[in-house]
């Protein structure tokens, strides 16, 4: 028997520092398989729907870079990531344009004897001789990153207006217009008239210097020895398949601890103050119930009044433990009936790095970051909706089965009129 999935408990998944798991995972002390017994996060948030833009905010991509960029202070991680898969389609693409030339070239000179060479279009073992790092070439590479991250590479979901970006093969960091794309087919059209530039070495050379030589502008905390190898093998080819040992352990850094924390921050809808708040608040509902029912109990005397009165307190309960079921989940009860969120962390800094918040002195700051002061903004992923949906459900379920027992505990207890004997 199979229970609704609402009726399954929400639980936060567990913080993990990065930087002590990224070290860990480097020096062997620890494995890099998922501890899945203590994650908890939603199928339709899982990272590999965010990596392929499929998520809108605050769940994006661009959140997530975000995120990693100036809460984690880990975005080299996806920004390797992200420039290592666009580098291998972009590869691939390549090849398969040289190896249509070739089969082309070959037909009309033998058109019964024309086999595609693919070993020749797909590996370049060519050395390369190491040279200086160019500014420009740098420069460039990150630029191209950035598109690809980008606050317009949002998003593919059918949840949003937006298109997403189009990457022109030969070029990953040139994107086309979103306005001017229509369908899928004319896209793919366009981009075929697109003649696909070959594969720079030098940006290979250049991101070489910037993620995996030691010192590096954008080091990754990967093992010497995994270093090591990928660097040998990329001085004397270009070909993909020598990053996705480093690709693949990026990924689960990302995986395994980035991206379970930037569910962790991304289901709450509320500053830290704002659940506080609703927190406290909730424990003094919890205490004015028991006041209440005390005092219909004792006051003016024991057994003054009916024991239907106990359920006087039911709706203190109620409210009360339903507030802080959600606060103890990270969420603002009242902000999640309606759908609505305060900025989260990451939304308060521009890309620029700068912290969009007033100069304001602590207590001032502390007040303007609260629910009734704050911008409140909509929840835009669906999926998130619904969790954080499933969570008021949840949240008032609890609210009502602990007033509901609460009730029965005191109503029967001989303080009340009918029960006197």
């Amino acid at each position: 028997m199979r229970f609704p999935t609402w009726l399954k408990w929400y639980k936060k998944p567990e913080y993990r520092d990065i930087k002590e798991y990224a070290t860990g995972v480097a020096s062997g002390r620890r494995s890099l398989s998922p501890d899945r017994s203590k994650t908890a996060i939603p199928s339709r948030l899982r990272l590999e729907r965010i990596l392929e833009n499929k998520t809108c905010s605050p769940m994006s991509l661009y959140d997530f870079y975000m995120y990693l960029k100036y809460i984690e202070f880990s975005a080299e991680n996806l920004e390797f990531y992200i420039w290592c898969k666009n580098y291998e389609a972009d590869y691939v693409g390549v090849a398969s344009e040289k190896e249509k030339a070739f089969v082309t070239a070959d037909s009309a000179s033998d058109s019964s004897t024309a086999v595609p060479n693919t070993n020749n279009s797909t590996n370049d073992l060519t050395p390369v001789e190491e040279g200086d790092e160019d500014p420009e070439i740098t420069k460039e590479t990150l630029f191209r990153i950035s598109q690809l991250i980008s606050a317009d590479a949002l998003c593919s979901s059918k949840s949003c207006a937006r298109r997403p970006p189009i990457i022109i093969p030969g070029n990953p960091g040139l994107l086309a217009s979103t306005e001017t794309a229509t369908t899928p087919a004319a896209d793919q059209a366009r981009s075929l008239n697109v003649v696909s530039a070959p594969i720079q070495r030098a940006e290979l050379d250049t991101v070489i210097d910037l993620f995996l030589s030691p010192g590096g502008e954008k080091e990754l905390n990967i093992p010497p020895a995994m270093r090591e190898q990928a660097i040998a093998d990329l001085r004397v080819s270009s070909h993909p398949a020598a990053l996705k040992p480093v690709a693949d352990h990026v990924y689960g850094l990302l995986r395994n601890c980035s991206h379970r924390n930037f569910v962790r921050l991304g289901v709450g809808n509320g500053t830290f103050e704002t659940i506080c708040v609703a927190t406290m608040l909730g424990f003094v509902n919890i205490a004015a119930g028991f006041l209440v029912i005390f005092c219909r109990a004792f006051a003016p005397f024991r057994g003054a009044h009916s024991m239907w009165e106990a359920f006087a307190a039911w709706p203190l309960w109620w409210l009360g433990v339903s507030l802080v079921l959600s606060g103890l989940r990270g969420s603002c009860f009242f902000l999640l009936l309606f759908s609505r969120r305060q900025r989260l962390p990451w939304e308060r800094f521009d890309d620029s790095g700068s912290v969009l918040l007033s100069n304001e002195g602590g207590l001032l700051k502390a007040l303007s970051r609260l629910m009734i002061f704050d911008r409140r903004l909509r929840v835009k992923e669906r999926h998130l909706r619904r969790l954080q949906r499933k969570i008021v459900m949840q949240s008032l379920l609890g609210g009502a089965v602990f007033a509901s027992a609460g009730v029965l505990v005191f109503i029967f207890l001989p303080i009340w009129r009918e029960t006197i004997h």
